[in-house]
């Protein structure tokens, strides 16, 4: 199992490998997120996520992540990109996802 610093990180992989699903549907979308959603839900589907091994950094209830997106297709890299979580309750919530 890859190694994501922390019990934490590895929930913040989960939470980013779950987005992989939620992105198709837009109910899972919008509760992916702790606040509103981005509007351009369509152009998450396009591509693939994942927490770039190590990278998981907490900081009490908030958190950053390098993820690595990928093209759905052929899983080629197209980007890393920081991404920002909260914790809401006892769940981890994307707080902002940039992509390219």
């Amino acid at each position: 199992m890859p190694d994501y610093g922390s019990e934490e990180g590895l929930k913040i992989a989960q939470v980013v490998s779950e987005f992989n699903d939620a992105k198709g549907d837009a109910k899972k979308f919008k509760k992916a997120f702790a606040n509103s959603p981005p509007s351009n839900r369509k152009d998450y589907e396009k591509v693939t996520y994942e927490v770039t091994v190590g990278s998981p950094k907490i900081d009490g209830t908030t958190a950053t992540a390098q993820v690595t997106i990928h093209k759905e297709s052929n899983y080629e890299v197209i980007d890393t990109k920081e991404w920002t979580f909260v914790k809401v309750g006892d769940s981890w919530k994307i707080k902002s996802a940039p992509i390219p």
